[in-house]
């Protein structure tokens, strides 16, 4: 296996053993869908990694808009390491192809001598063949899918299993080429997996995970697949019974899809701020603030009339009454993204008709609240005492 990766690295001018010892790491940023050589080059590289060789990491690359990145990123640098790795690997094949598809049909059977796989691992399998190019694999792995994540996959698993099929369908696996009937296979799959998201939605119901809150706001994005007076009511029963962060969350889905007036719900979020008068209830004003705004960047954009009741009311509140209220708001407010973190202060900044918002010379949100909640007490302190006298005339 080694003379074989050593030659092929040689081949993709990829950076080799050296006579020197280890050279410095090569920075690599690779375009598989549009380039062979790179297309090549990510193949090596994802065999390598899926077989433990100490060689290439790959690097987090964002898409353009927040959406899918076409490129890929790797650091890469051949040590002493990656050649005792590859001798050991050996065993697997000849060649990395083989000794990845030995990898990875040896963790199958594992899988399936514990009595898996499951949904997890189904996935993980399904995409590390996909991107190894082991098509025969490919096609084991998505009939995994199919028979384990109807049944057994949770929201975020199902939405995630989604976006791979999506991928497969799109031909944005370098590693494995356009094959109508795959295509067809993963669409069925893809059927199957969205009637099951739908069905676990009422499974949401007592959730206190902020992923499922986030895993219903991707349910939304795919309504004209997913929609359908199921879902629907699915999603009303959430809203209405579900637990605070669900109901949030679940509010703003029916918003974006048009089951719920924008301005009704916004009615309704600003309530949630007036009912928050004692512990239990603040508390669940953090819950369903963070459900909501798990949503806050799509409702900005679509539907920004659900947001302005609650910044008309934070923004009126009596001094007093804010610093109540303000754990539970910052809570809520801290699953902000900080893409929606700008949005948002960018729309409370219009909303309060100030060009900008001043600034804390550095001083942590937290211990200005704390100082101003000391003054009100010593405030009401003095007041109790008699010793607090109107200001005199400047």
């Amino acid at each position: 296996l080694a003379p074989a990766v050593e030659a092929e690295v040689t081949r993709l001018g990829l950076p080799g053993p050296r006579a020197g010892g280890p050279g410095p790491a090569k920075d690599l940023r690779l375009d598989p869908l549009r380039s062979d050589l790179d297309r090549r080059r990510e193949l090596l590289l994802r065999r390598l990694t899926v077989c433990g060789v100490p060689y290439g990491e790959a690097k987090e690359v964002a898409g353009a808009g927040g959406g899918e990145a076409l490129t890929t990123r790797w650091e890469v640098r051949w040590t002493p390491a990656t050649e005792a790795v590859l001798t050991a690997v050996g065993a697997r094949g000849v060649t990395a192809e083989q000794a990845a598809e030995g990898v990875l049909l040896e963790r199958r059977r594992l899988e399936r001598d514990e009595g898996g796989p499951t949904a997890a691992q189904a996935l993980e399998g399904l995409e590390r063949a996909a991107e190894c190019g082991l098509t025969g694999l490919a096609g084991e792995r998505l009939t995994d899918v199919a028979d384990v994540l109807p049944q057994a996959g949770t929201l975020p698993e199902l939405l995630a299993g989604l976006a791979l099929l999506d991928r497969l369908r799109a031909g944005h696996v370098p590693g494995l080429g356009t094959d109508p009937d795959r295509e067809a296979r993963a669409g069925a799959v893809a059927d199957l997996l969205t009637a099951a998201a739908v069905r676990q939605v009422d499974g949401l119901t007592g959730s206190e995970d902020l992923a499922d809150a986030h895993a219903l706001l991707e349910l939304s994005h795919r309504a004209d697949q997913l929609g359908g007076i199921r879902l629907a009511d699915a999603l009303g029963r959430l809203s209405a019974g579900g637990s605070p962060l669900m109901r949030g969350a679940a509010g703003a889905v029916r918003v974006l899809l048009g089951h719920e007036d924008a301005r009704t719900f916004g009615d309704r979020v600003a309530s949630w701020v007036d009912a928050a008068t004692a512990p239990d209830s603040r508390a669940a004003l953090t819950a369903r603030l963070g459900g909501l705004l798990t949503a806050a960047g799509p409702l900005l954009e679509a539907a920004s009339a659900a947001l302005e009741p609650l910044l008309t009311r934070v923004s009126e509140l009596p001094d007093r009454a804010f610093l109540d209220r303000l754990p539970a708001l910052r809570g809520g407010f801290d699953t902000l993204s900080p893409a929606a973190r700008d949005r948002l202060l960018a729309t409370v900044e219009e909303h309060l008709d100030a060009p900008y918002m001043p600034a804390t010379d550095g001083v942590d949100p937290a211990a200005l609240a704390a100082w101003t909640a000391a003054d009100f007490a010593a405030r009401e302190t003095l007041r109790t005492l008699g010793l607090l006298h109107a200001p005199g005339p400047v």
